[in-house]
């Protein structure tokens, strides 16, 4: 309906003029709603289904409510239909045998066990009784890292932003990042470079929606040749395990990186050259401020890029690179030394043998010359030279992962807490503190509370990143550190975390050891 009234003028009047337009089955994708609602149409809906009745309803119905898809439990004295709780700020709506709306679920089974409907909401703002679907349980795909992504909203904004992509998938269950599966309609040819571009083009487009664990690279996009098809329910939803099943080997070609070309590249470009200029790329920083010791993980690379970094790499070289390669080896000298074939296998394991230390002895040095370190630290003045507060001052460093926004919201509502400051790396470290509390189901608007000052800081920067004055302000009101920046890539070795998580703390000992 939306595409016949696009392409016949646009005259979306006979919408508005509708009390309420209640669209059924499937979500319909956040764009429609919007151009909807900005064109006056009153779109509203009810959850529920066959098994349970409607329980739940856009409240209120009015036009003023935009949020099309956020339910209140229209029982709420019934002691039968509960959300309950199954992850941080995400619940699912179980429905327990004696709900007037429920068919007989219970025949033969256990009638004290609820009827789990499988789809996950979280309630905006916590505590407000309004819940907002997100998907099913089987769309929440959980990486690697620990990261959630919400396939549903995310394949059904990229099926709808091109009229290319027929049906669309996201997959990614316990990998790093989110795959894509695209099957092209059929009046464009799957093989195409323009075809592909466009794709392209729509995904790039939804990906600056999402957080950057859910975005989709490039690299992680399969299309299907002409003639083959996503496997779809009745309701003309694709059937995610089936799609799995069926596509699993392509699903695992993207991966592990086995699909590169097949001509030899013709570039003479030092491969060290091609490091730095495709992270300069991937990390958006001039390429003359890295040098061939800077590690991948001061640059930003996380798991999600390095699949990037590693795809491009294998296209380079005409050969597989793998994952591990570039986390073993996180900086340009090292993986040049490791990409480089050696000139006889014998200098390769003398060479091997000669510049990687045992992990035992690595630790010793790090413990070794960070002990040094401290003992020339001055003695500290028995008499504190700053003023004792009755509230504490917390600088809390990692504040936008999950652990920091639950420390973060905590400390703030600590009567013995006067002022955090909060510690994000990089641009717009506000806006993505905002947008981490409300991914995590957590109210974003403590931090308007000016309880909290939101700070960009470098690790490992002396003066952590500031300036002189904001760091002596740091320095001088400070009471507590709460050092909760630290990376969770334990597939490095203990080296890699020396410089980024273990001497980045000596500033903040020290400054806090003058005071």
């Amino acid at each position: 309906m939306y595409e016949h009234i696009v392409d016949t003028g646009g005259d979306f009047s006979p919408l508005v003029e509708l009390k309420v337009l209640q669209p059924g089955g499937a979500a319909l994708s956040s764009n429609l709603v919007q151009v909807l609602i900005s064109e006056g149409v009153n779109v509203k809906t009810t959850y529920g289904s066959t098994e349970i009745g409607p329980p739940f309803r856009t409240i209120p119905h009015t036009r003023e409510n935009s949020n099309c898809y956020t339910f209140r439990n229209l029982y709420p004295d019934s002691p039968f239909l509960k959300m309950e709780e199954v992850g941080q700020g995400v619940f699912e709506l179980a429905v327990y045998k004696g709900f007037e709306l429920a068919a007989d679920l219970w025949d033969g089974k256990d009638d004290t066990v609820p009827y789990k409907t499988g789809d996950l909401f979280i309630q905006e703002p916590p505590g407000s009784g309004f819940f907002t679907l997100q998907g099913r349980r089987d769309d929440l795909i959980i990486h690697t890292n620990g990261e959630n992504t919400n396939a549903l909203p995310l394949q059904i904004d990229i099926q709808s932003s091109s009229k290319v992509i027929n049906k669309a998938i996201a997959l990614g269950h316990s990998k790093p990042c989110v795959c894509l599966l695209v099957e092209v309609h059929e009046d464009y040819n799957p093989a195409s470079i323009l075809t592909r571009n466009r794709i392209w083009e729509a995904v790039q487009q939804v990906n600056e929606r999402y957080p950057l664990h859910s975005r989709i690279l490039q690299s992680m996009i399969y299309i299907l040749p002409e003639g083959d098809k996503l496997p779809v329910t009745p309701k003309g939803n694709v059937k995610r395990k089936e799609a799995e099943r069926i596509y699993s080997s392509e699903i695992e070609m993207l991966y592990t990186g086995d699909d590169f070309p097949s001509s030899v590249s013709e570039s003479q470009e030092p491969l060290s050259n091609y490091l730095r200029n495709l992270l300069s790329q991937l990390v958006n920083v001039p390429a003359n401020s890295i040098t061939d010791w800077t590690t991948l993980y001061s640059l930003g690379i996380t798991s999600h890029l390095a699949l990037s970094l590693r795809s491009s790499l294998s296209s380079h070289l005409n050969r597989q690179v793998s994952l591990g390669t570039l986390f073993e080896n996180p900086s340009i000298s090292k993986l040049v030394a490791a990409l480089t074939p050696p000139q006889t296998p014998t200098s390769s394991l003398n060479s091997s043998l000669d510049t990687k230390p045992a992990s035992i002895e690595t630790v010793h040095r790090i413990i070794h010359n960070l002990s040094t370190e401290f003992n020339f630290w001055p003695m500290r003045n028995p008499t504190p030279s700053y003023p004792r507060t009755e509230k504490e001052t917390i600088l809390l460093t990692g504040a936008s992962g999950s652990l920091g926004t639950s420390l973060l919201a905590s400390l703030s509502a600590s009567p013995h807490v006067s002022k955090i400051y909060a510690m994000v790396r990089g641009p717009n470290n506000v806006e993505r503190l905002r947008r981490s509390f409300e991914e995590r189901g957590l109210n974003p608007s403590i931090l308007k509370s000016g309880k909290i000052d939101v700070l960009d800081f470098s690790m490992q920067d002396p003066l952590l990143g500031l300036d002189i004055d904001a760091y002596h302000m740091l320095a001088t009101n400070t009471t507590t550190v709460v050092h909760n920046a630290w990376k969770m890539d334990f597939n490095q070795g203990i080296e890699e975390f020396e410089g980024d998580c273990l001497r980045s703390l000596s500033p903040k000992l020290s400054f806090f050891h003058s005071m």
